[in-house]
């Protein structure tokens, strides 16, 4: 899509309103620096922009411009209130007001692209990490330039890597068992170490189904939980809404909705990887027993 085009549509959807905005910082981008890629992520990519949403553009470039060279882009588009982000030997970017719209510009350098799509796939520690953030950005975001380079980038990402897949569940697969000592909290004023162990049990439930599914996936900023999810073709039913109700319901029942939510789980997993080790020391089914005081 040219500036012409976009621009004709700006009266139209907040997503087309910001790819033309993107455009026109591309256009000044480009008249003063070599941009191999450029990439426009978020809700503006993927077409369900709202009023309130951001404009983030990644340009790709060989070398890094400087702060000063920011700052002549930032203003042949009009743009205002600058916030320079902490930069890298492969990163620089800054934010910035233009028409109203928080905008994030950020410069990456091929080679480092390159780099991580090398390694990335390497190492659990490494692939396990926001950096699956990036990789999903990648696949979803809108091409403005370049589309070859960032075609062979996705061709690199787009498949899962299987090797990785049971890594990832069974690193995920560490729930604390509420249903064990739910109890034994109840009576110890712990209701924030409670809360906490739901939303890290939430996560690392739709860790594991992200992986089982062969999706990308981060907890960082986690957003459009419901349309992640509708992506899974391997899931316990009503999976967002028994998540969410995990913080609404009573202490007991939420452990008893959180242990179901463990075990059909479980079954889902052993279903498509029979051989994966998902044992716990105490799974749905056990309870904690007081122990008798016979003095």
């Amino acid at each position: 899509m040219s500036w012409s085009e976009a621009a004709s549509l700006t009266e139209n959807s907040p997503s087309e309103q910001l790819r033309a905005q993107a455009l026109r910082v591309l256009d000044s981008t480009r008249a003063r620096l070599p941009v191999r890629a450029a990439l426009l992520v978020g809700s503006a990519a993927r077409g369900d922009a709202d009023l309130l949403s951001d404009l983030d553009l990644i340009a790709y470039v060989d070398e890094l411009p400087d702060q000063s060279l920011l700052a002549e882009i930032r203003e042949n588009v009009g743009g205002t209130d600058p916030f320079a982000r902490e930069g890298t030997e492969h990163f620089r970017g800054e934010e910035f007001n233009l028409a109203g719209i928080r905008t994030e510009l950020s410069f990456l350098t091929v080679a480092r692209v390159e780099s991580h799509l090398e390694r990335v796939f390497e190492s659990v520690d490494e692939f396990d990490s926001p950096l699956q953030k990036v990789l999903s950005g990648l696949l979803e975001g809108f091409p403005l330039h370049g589309e070859d380079l960032i075609k062979k980038w996705r061709a690199r990402v787009r498949e899962y890597p299987d090797a990785l897949r049971s890594k990832i569940i069974e690193r995920h697969w560490k729930f604390e068992p509420l249903w064990y000592f739910g109890a034994a909290i109840a009576r110890r004023d712990a209701e924030l170490w409670r809360l906490d162990i739901l939303l890290d049990a939430a996560f690392d439930l739709l860790a594991v189904l992200a992986a089982l599914n062969r999706l990308y996936f981060a907890r960082f900023e986690l957003k459009r939980t419901r349309t992640f999810v509708a992506s899974m073709s391997v899931a316990p039913p009503r999976l967002v809404e028994r998540l969410e109700s995990l913080f609404r319901l009573e202490p007991s029942a939420a452990a008893t909705e959180l242990e179901r939510l463990v075990e059909e789980t479980r079954e889902l997993v052993l279903r498509e990887l029979p051989g994966l080790d998902l044992h716990m020391r105490y799974p749905p089914g056990t309870r904690q027993r007081a122990w008798s005081n016979s003095g």
